[in-house]
């Protein structure tokens, strides 16, 4: 009995030690490394990115999956492949071209995140390895945005940078000299700072302004949208589209379509 005791507390002893010694080898500075990856330095000169970042705005909870494409182009002068790419959050996956890339060919890496339950502000990253950078990766891909609880703005579905809104299309009917109709959009602030908006390639003929001016953080507002009648000629164009800007956010996200009957 003595003897299998002695024998199981030496190899308690001889495993322990063991144990300390792998557990030492992974330093603070080791930890550290894993902790916060950083691309290669000069990365851009092999595997060139149109962007590296993209900001997809306001999204609810149970919107799908957004799909992000970063094209690149080989920039080197060797063959590549990209071996692996890999995310620092569970809310994304990723592919990637497969195969050699030559020198001057071009690929795509797509990043997809998915919102469901994950309400808050959106800063994850996805780290691009090949052939020719090792176990350092070559670009860190951003993906910005704001994931809106499901319930809290439901009464505007729509995202428009860091709007919500109710609709993004608005009709008059005929427009007549000496009269300034409005359409009003329902709107909320879910970003994190005030806005004031102001509209690209406004038509002379067009007011656009929210009330209030400005809209603080988590307030609601509307988007008023006024034709001057007086301004308003039978050359005008009964359609046209107005690019919202100070919220952010792709023009696509942001352009509300007006309609008005002649």
């Amino acid at each position: 009995m003595r003897l299998s005791v002695l024998l199981l507390s030496l190899l308690f002893l001889v495993c322990g030690g063991l144990c300390a010694q792998e557990t030492k080898r992974l330093s603070r500075q080791a930890i550290d490394s894993l902790m916060n990856i950083k691309p290669i330095r000069g990365g851009e000169r092999i595997l060139g990115f149109t962007s590296t970042c993209h900001d997809f705005g306001v999204i609810y909870e149970n919107d799908k999956p957004k799909e992000i494409v970063f094209g690149f182009v080989n920039k080197g002068s060797e063959p590549l492949t990209i071996t692996k790419v890999t995310t620092n959050c569970g809310c994304t996956v990723s592919s990637f071209t497969e195969g050699d890339i030559m020198p001057g060919d071009s690929g795509i890496v797509k990043v997809t995140y998915n919102p469901h339950r994950r309400s808050g502000t959106v800063d994850t990253n996805a780290f691009v390895y090949t052939s020719l950078t090792g176990d350092r990766p070559v670009a860190k891909l951003t993906l910005l945005g704001n994931v809106v609880d499901n319930n809290e703005w439901a009464h505007l579905p729509l995202g428009m940078g860091c709007l919500r809104v109710k609709r993004k299309a608005v009709q008059f009917e005929q427009v007549k000299n000496g009269t300034a109709p409005e359409q009003r959009i329902p709107c909320a602030n879910v970003g994190e700072k005030p806005v004031r908006l102001t509209a690209v390639m406004l038509p002379g003929f067009v007011e656009l302004f929210t009330e209030p001016a400005e809209i603080a953080p988590g307030e609601e507002g509307d988007i008023v949208i006024r034709i001057i009648g007086d301004k308003f000629s039978a050359n005008a164009p009964g359609k046209f589209n107005i690019v919202v800007d100070g919220i952010g956010g792709r023009v696509s996200e942001r352009t509300i379509k007006v309609t008005i009957e002649k």
